[in-house]
């Protein structure tokens, strides 16, 4: 496999890093999103 799944391998913890990444990415196009919808 050339070592293409080391990173994900981690005890099964992986998955949970790159979810968690995936879910602060999310948060933060809201809330740029939503402060372009409400200037104060």
């Amino acid at each position: 496999m050339n070592g293409l799944h080391n990173g994900w391998g981690m005890g099964g913890f992986g998955w949970i890093i790159g979810l968690i990444v995936l879910v602060v990415l999310i948060w933060v196009v809201v809330k740029l999103v939503n402060q372009n919808k409400n200037p104060k």
